[in-house]
C-alpha cells in the first residue's frame, strides 16, 4: 500500500521524521568534542530525513487533491440520470430488426343513464391495452421490408359495457388489430398487404390537443355500450346513435401510400368484400403552427348492408402558445331514401408545462350526429377533460366527464352522464 492510500500512515511518517530529526540534532550536540566523522554522517542523515519529510508533505497534498476530485466525481455521478435499461430483444434473423412495444390502459368509469347508475373497472377503448411486434429489414438504401403483429386484450372494454351486466364485457382474449407486411420505397411509396388500417381509417380523428387518450372525435369509445333509457325502457346504445364516420376502420386489404410531397401524402386501398377508399393527409408547420389534416372517401356499397358512400375529414392546429383547435366533419349517403346522416365535432384545448415531469393538457369538446340510428334522431354530446403526462415513466393520467343527449320523436330519453379516470402506461 502506498502512503497516499492511507491518511494515518502519512501522519505517522511525518511524526517519525520529526522525532528522527530531533534525535539527530540531540545526538550532534552530544557528540561535541567527539569524532569528526560522526558529525558528517549526522549531517547527511539530517538531510535525508528533511527530504523524506518534504516527500511526505507532497504526498499529503496529493492525497487531499485526490480526495477532492473523488468527492466531486461522486457528486457529479449522483446528478446523472439513471442509465437506460439494456435492450435485450433479439430477432430470429440477424439482418432483421425486431422491436416489441405496447401499452396498458385501465380506468374506473361511473355511468348514470337516468334510471340506473353503476361503477365499472374498464379497459379504455379510446386506446386499448395492446402489444405489438415490428420487424424491419433493409434490402438496400431505397427499399425496406417490414412486418407488424398488433393485438389487443380488453377486459370490460368501455365500448362494450352494459348498464345491467353481471360479468366483464367483451371477449376475454386477444383480438386482432394489425397482422400485416409492407414494402417501402423512399422514391415510390409504400405497399401494405394484410389486416391493418384502410386508407380512410383515422381520417376523422387527427388531434393535437394532447387529450386523445380520454377524448377525441370517436366519443362512443368512452361509454359506447350504455343504452339510453326512457322510463326504464332501454333504447339505442351510444355507439348506435353516434358515429364519427371514420372511414372503413381496419380490415384485410391491400393499400398503397404515396411518398410525402411537401407534407402531403395520398392513400388508396381495396378491402376484403369489395369496398374501396382513398384519403389525402397533410402534416407540417405553417408560421410555427403545427397542422395535421385528412380528408377521405369510402365506398362500402358492396360490403355493408346499409349500402353507403361516405365523405369525411378532420383538421387540428396547435399554436405556439399551446392552444389547439380541432374539428371533424362527415356525411354518409345512404340508399334508404331518408335524410343522409351528418356528423360534426369541435374541440378547444390547451397544453402547458405546469410541472417539470410532463405536459398538462386540458380540453372541452362538442359532438353531434343527425339521422343515424333512426331518421329524425338528433344526438349531441359535450365534455371536459384533463391529461397529465409523466414522461420518465411513459405514463399519462387522465380524467374526463361527458354528457350524452338523444332527441327522438315519440321518446323521452334521459341523458347519459359518464365520468372516467385512469392511466395509460406505454412500454
Amino acid at each position: 500500500m502506498q502512503p497516499s492510500e492511507h491518511p494515518s500512515l502519512t501522519k505517522r511518517l511525518r511524526s517519525t521524521g520529526r522525532a528522527a530529526l530531533i534525535s539527530i540534532t540531540a545526538l550532534g550536540f552530544a557528540s561535541v568534542g567527539g569524532v569528526p566523522v560522526l558529525a558528517s554522517e549526522l549531517d547527511d542523515l539530517k538531510v535525508q530525513v528533511e527530504t523524506l519529510m518534504r516527500k511526505v508533505e507532497e504526498l499529503e497534498a496529493k492525497q487531499a487533491e485526490t480526495a477532492k476530485e473523488a468527492k466531486e466525481a461522486k457528486e457529479a455521478a449522483q446528478r446523472l440520470p439513471l442509465a437506460a435499461p439494456q435492450r435485450v430483444v433479439t430477432s430470429g434473423k440477424d439482418d432483421v430488426k425486431l422491436s416489441v412495444s405496447g401499452q396498458v390502459n385501465r380506468g374506473v368509469l361511473f355511468v348514470d343513464n337516468g334510471d340506473q347508475d353503476d361503477i365499472f373497472h374498464v379497459d379504455n377503448d379510446n386506446s386499448s391495452t395492446r402489444v405489438r411486434f415490428i420487424g424491419t429489414g433493409r434490402l438496400d438504401e431505397d427499399i425496406t421490408v417490414g412486418t407488424q403483429i398488433e393485438v389487443q386484450f380488453e377486459s370490460n372494454s368501455t365500448a362494450a359495457i352494459r348498464i345491467d351486466q353481471d360479468s366483464a364485457a367483451g371477449p376475454i382474449t386477444f383480438t386482432e388489430r394489425k397482422l400485416e407486411l409492407y414494402v417501402d420505397s423512399k422514391r415510390l411509396g409504400r405497399l401494405w398487404v394484410g389486416q391493418g388500417d384502410t386508407a380512410s381509417n383515422a381520417s376523422s380523428e387527427v388531434d393535437l390537443s394532447g387529450t386523445a387518450v380520454i377524448a377525441y372525435s370517436g366519443i362512443a369509445d368512452l361509454a359506447g355500450g350504455i343504452a339510453f333509457s326512457d322510463n326504464n325502457v332501454l333504447g339505442p346504445r351510444i355507439n348506435q346513435a353516434f358515429s364519427n364516420f371514420d372511414g372503413l376502420s381496419r380490415d384485410d386489404r391491400i393499400r398503397y401510400d404515396t411518398p410525402s410531397f411537401s407534407g402531403f401524402k395520398g392513400s388508396v386501398s381495396a378491402v376484403e368484400g369489395g369496398a374501396v377508399d382513398a384519403a389525402l393527409r397533410f402534416s407540417g408547420e405553417i408560421a410555427e403552427t403545427k397542422v395535421v389534416a385528412a380528408v377521405a372517401w369510402a365506398d362500402a356499397s358492396s360490403k355493408d348492408a346499409n349500402n353507403f358512400n361516405q365523405y369525411n375529414g378532420s383538421v387540428s392546429v396547435l399554436f405556439p402558445m399551446g392552444i389547439s383547435l380541432t374539428g371533424a366533419l362527415g356525411k354518409r349517403e345512404v340508399d334508404s331514401g331518408g335524410d343522409d346522416p351528418l356528423f360534426y365535432y369541435v374541440k378547444l384545448g390547451y397544453t402547458f408545462n405546469a410541472v417539470d415531469f410532463g405536459a398538462t393538457s386540458v380540453a372541452v369538446d362538442y359532438a353531434a350526429v343527425d339521422d343515424l340510428n333512426q331518421e329524425g334522431d338528433e344526438f349531441q354530446s359535450y365534455g371536459v377533460f384533463v391529461v397529465q403526462n409523466f414522461d420518465k415513466i411513459g405514463t399519462e393520467f387522465y380524467l374526463g366527464a361527458r354528457n350524452h343527449e338523444l332527441d327522438r320523436a315519440g321518446s323521452n330519453f334521459d341523458d347519459i352522464f359518464a365520468v372516467q379516470g385512469g392511466a395509460r402506461v406505454k412500454f
